[in-house]
């Protein structure tokens, strides 16, 4: 599915693998049996967003990676591969560690090594596939990461038969709801980011069945804090990168996780003047000079 379109599409292409249908593009580096690629990076967009989004993310990576961009379930082209599998059916950090190692045999068979790329629910997902395999990303690094919060209409849309309800009654009202939030705002009892929040995710019925199937198949892409803190023991570097103005994903976020991880040098929390669109020229570059210093 998609909300936002780019001139910049890529050449995007398909892995079909176990329950799963993935979409995805090789953003940079050399590909196929000649490739001289040291190493493969996988980069997970935001949500609603192509994977185009990576692009700039791709121009600034390192010279000799692969870096290949993938689409998150249902976005673009990566969904069930069978009506047979319900829509929202969860993905598990195993099975999608299964998808990407056969994107990297087949687009970069020489390069042994791999890294992550993540931003906003995309790293989320990134968290996911480090707490399951620790040791195998040399390098990860995360920009404004989902995850380190977990919210309570979150908690009860996506896990409850309450939430449930309540996310197709809103979906059969919409009309309703929209104009009784929109009153709410202008009376000031609801804030101008939540306001926001609520008509991104209710303005058609369409985003409102991918915002359904889309935090539901991600749903077991979510370690705990002290399940991430014990994986970090055995991780490479990883950077987590905030925006001081971000109202979405905001620094706090990950204040119990930087506590329990406070020992661990080889983990970096940094905050860059952003709100939460980070993957822009000026925002990115600022990033990289400071986690990739000359």
């Amino acid at each position: 599915m998609e909300f936002s379109t780019t001139p910049a599409q890529t050449h995007r292409q398909r892995i079909d693998h176990g329950l799963w249908t993935i979409e995805y593009a090789v953003l940079s580096g050399s590909i196929g049996a000649e490739s001289t690629c040291e190493s493969v990076t996988f980069g997970f967009h935001g949500f609603a967003r192509p994977l185009e989004d990576l692009l700039p993310v791709a121009k600034r990576w390192g010279s000799t990676d692969c870096f290949i961009g993938v689409h998150l379930l249902h976005h673009g082209k990566s969904q069930p591969r069978s009506n047979s599998i319900p829509w929202d059916h969860p993905i598990s950090p195993s099975e999608l560690n299964d998808l990407l190692e056969a994107i990297a045999q087949r687009e970069a068979p020489q390069a042994h090594e791999r890294k992550l790329f993540g931003y906003s629910i995309g790293g989320r997902i990134a968290l996911a596939l480090v707490h399951l395999h620790p040791q195998k990303w040399s390098r990860t690094v995360l920009m404004a990461p989902d995850g380190l919060k977990k919210s309570p209409f979150y908690n009860l849309t996506v896990h409850t038969r309450l939430g449930r309800w309540a996310w197709f009654f809103i979906d059969r009202n919409a009309d309703f709801i929209r104009r009784f939030t929109a009153k709410l705002h202008a009376i000031g009892l609801l804030s101008k980011h939540l306001y926001a929040f609520s008509e991104f995710h209710t303005k058609s019925h369409e985003m409102r069945m991918m915002v359904w199937n889309g935090w539901r198949a991600h749903r077991w892409c979510w370690p705990t804090h002290r399940a991430l803190n014990q994986a970090f023991l055995e991780s490479s570097r990883i950077d987590l990168i905030f925006g001081d103005r971000d109202k979405i994903i905001p620094a706090s976020n990950a204040k119990r996780l930087k506590r329990l991880a406070k020992n661990q040098p080889h983990i970096h929390f940094h905050s860059i003047p952003s709100g939460h669109g980070m993957l822009r020229p000026e925002v990115l570059d600022d990033a990289f000079q400071r986690i990739f210093p000359l």
